[in-house]
């Protein structure tokens, strides 16, 4: 088997977030990561992280419930690092405290205008990343980190770390690899067909079920449950059209998925733990996600339209699929259906 590692960049407040930082890291060692970061920052260091950003393969925020010091700029330096990772196309996961006001008096800024900063920028990572988990205990943090990594690999490929003595192994692969695409090719015929053109269209009453995983929780605990969901393809539209209305960014579909997973997903949860009380993290299965982008695409209700000064790609709905999301067969009480009958 290849032995293969990622760096992480682990950008926090401080010393403040010294136990968090130790678990994310304990964790991420435990999983294959490599973790860099730097907790006393000065002007002198700021190049140091660039460049280790630069080297990384994905950079994680840990927030709590501070700013931070900040630069001579006034802007802190946690805050530059999210800046600087956005504008090298980093893949970005966010891990924040779910009730910063509930940690100790202790671990908040002093200064007013800090607390006024560290909630404008926890309000901005919330509006622009798309892989955000809260977290209360260390050990909740553990279980987001090992549960929501995984999914970060699979979402954001990249090249990562190999050991020199593997690099035999991993050419070896890549012919293994190449040969049999060739063979496959040859056996069906499709060497000069787009997969995405045999995809049939889908009508707006079929079907679709898909799996999504949540936490649930239940008498002070919480559980992962892994269950499914089933949804026509109007429904479907209908919780995503509103969204792709104007040019949005690709991350948006699971964004919104998970969100209405999140907002419904509670019935769901109560075929396993009866006395459940509320759900949240909700995580669409990637591969239905996918399913779920190029069937609408196959449909003629959605298009891509380009990239973005970040370089996202950006999806719209077409004037078929706008015209569908106005008309009485998404209203919302079919949506409102859905939520009764699941």
């Amino acid at each position: 088997m290849l032995d293969k590692r990622y760096q992480v960049f682990i950008s926090t407040s401080g010393s403040d977030m010294q136990p968090e930082r130790m678990i994310l890291a304990q964790t991420l060692v435990g999983m294959g990561f490599f973790s860099w970061g730097l907790e006393q920052r000065t002007p002198l260091s700021t190049a140091f992280a660039r460049r280790q950003i630069d080297d990384c393969d994905y950079v994680v925020i840990l927030l709590g419930s501070q700013y931070g010091e900040q630069s001579v700029s006034g802007v802190g330096y946690m805050h530059l690092e999210y800046i600087y990772a956005v504008t090298k196309q980093k893949p970005i996961i966010v891990f924040m405290h779910e009730d910063p006001d509930a940690r100790d008096a202790a671990l908040h800024d002093e200064k007013p205008e800090l607390q006024i900063k560290f909630k404008e920028f926890r309000k901005l990572l919330q509006q622009e990343v798309d892989q955000v988990f809260t977290y209360r205990t260390l050990r909740d943090l553990e279980l987001a980190v090992r549960f929501n990594m995984p999914q970060m690999l699979e979402r954001y490929p990249v090249v990562g770390w190999v050991r020199p003595q593997s690099i035999q192994v991993l050419q070896d692969e890549i012919d293994r690899l190449k040969e049999q695409l060739h063979q496959l090719e040859t056996e069906v015929g499709t060497r000069d067909v787009d997969p995405f053109l045999t995809l049939q269209k889908a009508s707006m009453h079929e079907i679709f079920s898909f799996e999504y995983r949540m936490h649930a929780y239940q008498d002070g605990n919480f559980k992962e449950i892994k269950t499914q969901r089933k949804m026509t393809w109007a429904q479907l539209l209908s919780v995503l059209g509103a969204t792709f209305k104007h040019p949005t960014p690709e991350e948006y579909f699971s964004k919104r998925m998970n969100e209405y997973l999140n907002e419904t997903g509670l019935v769901d949860a109560r075929l396993d733990m009866p006395r459940a009380h509320a759900v949240a993290r909700s995580q669409i299965n990637i591969r239905a996600l996918h399913n779920i982008k190029m069937q609408m695409r196959q449909n003629d209700w959605i298009v891509p339209t380009g990239r973005d000064d970040r370089q996202r790609m950006l999806w719209q709905l077409t004037a078929k699929g706008q015209k569908l999301v106005e008309s009485n067969l998404l209203d919302n009480d079919r949506i409102l259906q859905l939520k009764s009958i699941y």
